[in-house]
């Protein structure tokens, strides 16, 4: 018969050293959620043990474009209204906004034209009912006609929506049209002449595309899925300078984004001048366009050309020097 012998007790250093290691570990951890306390708040804990909030679906999204849609449609038959809206017009006006608030109507309407939603801002969303922003322009004629040459005004409403319900919270007011932006330098650093073999390229390129003179498919990659347009909007296409990141002009490089610019000719005879930022690729020692890019090449990192303000000279400049100053746009950080 085997005995089994008992555990011997833990002596009293035995267990006074366990006790220290207990409360070592629980310090350790009381100063963490310190930590974490001070740096980030209470949120910062218990994130670490909570998911992340599901992502807006697509229904939810489509929902709320539409409601941009129809908050900004609406304004821009109030702003129109309203604008044409003569003495004694009240109830026209009511369709759009409460009559209690006091409406002065000139004598006379104004001719408005080519009106346009330009900016549409949700302001509020509580429990199905949103208040948008909607910023509106129109062309506010001076005479009896509208013309091109009328200048613009904008006028912003505030529009609530429940239920595919939608009033206007008051009339419109006339605010600020945007103001004009600022210029990125591009990433192209190098004029191309003619006779270079991206240049010759790329004038052949536009020459099919938009004149039908050719065929594109000589000039693109079998990838590029570019096809001539149809009908040719033009009889000819004139390449007038083109502009490319390649100092060589092809001559060195097996890749390069050029700016083509181009004059084309219709039946009327000449039209506005164009630009196609395009990527190009050599295979086997012949240049050809890989895509029609949807904007030009930038500089990297992001730079603001601080060129003279040229408003009011009259006189234009074909100069090639560099700009005046830059100002580099700093990355964006992450909250």
């Amino acid at each position: 018969m085997r005995t089994v012998g008992r555990e011997q007790p833990e002596s009293g250093e035995a267990l006074l050293r366990r006790m220290v290691a207990r409360r070592r570990r629980d310090n350790i951890v009381v100063a963490v959620l310190a930590v974490l306390a001070v740096f980030g708040g209470g949120h910062a804990f218990f994130s670490l043990f909570s998911s992340d909030p599901p992502p807006p679906s697509d229904n939810t999204t489509t929902a709320i474009v539409g409601r941009a849609q129809l908050a900004g449609s609406f304004a821009e038959q109030f702003v129109v209204n309203y604008l044409t809206a003569v003495a004694g017009q009240q109830d026209r006006i009511g369709e759009y906004v409460g009559t209690a608030q006091q409406i002065s109507l000139p004598t006379a309407a104004r001719v408005v034209s080519d009106p346009a939603v330009v900016y549409v801002s949700r302001e509020r969303s509580v429990n199905g009912l949103d208040v948008w922003s909607v910023t509106v322009s129109a062309r506010i004629g001076k005479g009896t006609t509208a013309t091109a040459a009328d200048p613009r005004q904008f006028y912003r409403v505030a529009v609530s929506l429940s239920e595919g319900r939608l009033r206007a919270l008051s009339v419109p007011a006339v605010v600020e049209p945007p103001a004009r932006g600022a210029d990125l330098a591009l990433a192209y650093s190098s004029p191309c002449a003619a006779e270079t073999p991206l240049a010759q390229v790329a004038a052949g390129f536009l020459s099919a595309l938009l004149a039908n003179s050719g065929d594109v498919v000589r000039y693109t990659t079998q990838d590029s899925g570019i096809t001539a347009l149809k009908p040719a909007p033009f009889t000819a296409v004139e390449l007038v300078s083109l502009v490319a990141d390649d100092r060589s002009c092809g001559t060195g490089n097996a890749t390069a984004q050029v700016l083509a610019t181009v004059n084309p000719k219709a039946d009327g005879g000449a039209t506005a001048t164009l630009a196609y930022p395009l990527s190009m690729v050599r295979n086997g020692g012949q240049w050809q366009v890989q895509s029609i890019d949807s904007v030009p090449a930038l500089a990297n990192p992001l730079a603001i050309v601080g060129a003279q303000d040229s408003r009011g000279s009259g006189a234009s400049s074909t100069s090639t020097a560099p700009p005046t100053t830059t100002m580099q746009i700093p990355p964006a950080k992450q909250n």
